[in-house]
């Protein structure tokens, strides 16, 4: 049967019409899901600053650690180059009477290396009031030897470790006052500031870290006093 051209005209339109339609009602592709992946990604970056935080953290006691070290380690090796004498052999305890006017031997007899080292052991192992004993005997015997700067420091430091903050500041600033040239200078300026401050005396603690500050700008001492709170 054929189909007159205006009938077949209007099919055609209508079955375009209809094609057109279904296109118009079919929905959309689905979106990925941006906001989930969003969350999560917040989520791990909130996780790594935390971890990142911790690793700086254990860095920080592990540097300190660190410097703790190598100053025990380095006065070792200084103690080291010292010439050490012979030992003696041991000879047989004998019984000898007491003569009167006659001083029995002071323990802290000895060569300046072993008054030293006995005092250095003492401080060491916490026996605070030995090492004290045996620093002052050092330097009242041998006030100008190559250690007496660092006796004169860990002397003070034995007052220091006891809480004894007057004294403590006594001593370390003898190390600068008698032994300007002294390595350990920049320790004893941190140590009197410390302690200044266990005192509450905040200006004069200010006024320690200031010299250290203008004499030793480059030193660990200085770096470590600037996470001193002072008010």
């Amino acid at each position: 049967m054929t189909i007159p051209g205006s009938k077949l005209l209007r099919r055609i339109l209508a079955i375009s019409a209809l094609v057109g339609l279904l296109a118009a009602c079919t929905p959309p592709p689905t979106a990925p899901p941006t906001s989930n992946l969003s969350l999560d990604m917040r989520r791990l970056q909130s996780a790594m600053d935390r971890q990142e935080q911790t690793i700086q953290s254990l860095s920080s006691q592990v540097a300190e650690l660190d410097s703790r070290l190598q100053r025990q380690a380095e006065e070792l090796e200084q103690l080291r180059q010292v010439p050490q004498l012979p030992q003696p052999m041991p000879q047989p305890v004998q019984a000898v009477p007491a003569q009167e006017g006659v001083a029995a031997p002071l323990p802290g007899d000895g060569s300046p290396t072993e008054i030293y080292l006995q005092a250095f052991g003492d401080y060491a192992s916490g026996r605070y009031q030995a090492a004290i004993r045996g620093f002052t005997t050092f330097l009242k015997r041998f006030p100008n030897n190559s250690y007496a700067s660092n006796a004169q420091f860990w002397l003070g430091d034995c007052y220091f470790n006891q809480q004894q903050y007057p004294q403590a500041i006594q001593e370390f600033e003898r190390v600068l006052n008698d032994y300007p040239s002294a390595p350990k200078s920049p320790d004893a300026l941190l140590k009197i500031a410390t302690a200044q401050l266990q005192l509450g005396a905040p200006d004069k603690a200010r006024q320690a870290v200031n010299t250290l500050n203008q004499r030793y700008p480059k030193s660990p001492a200085t770096q470590k006093a600037q996470e001193l709170a002072i008010p």
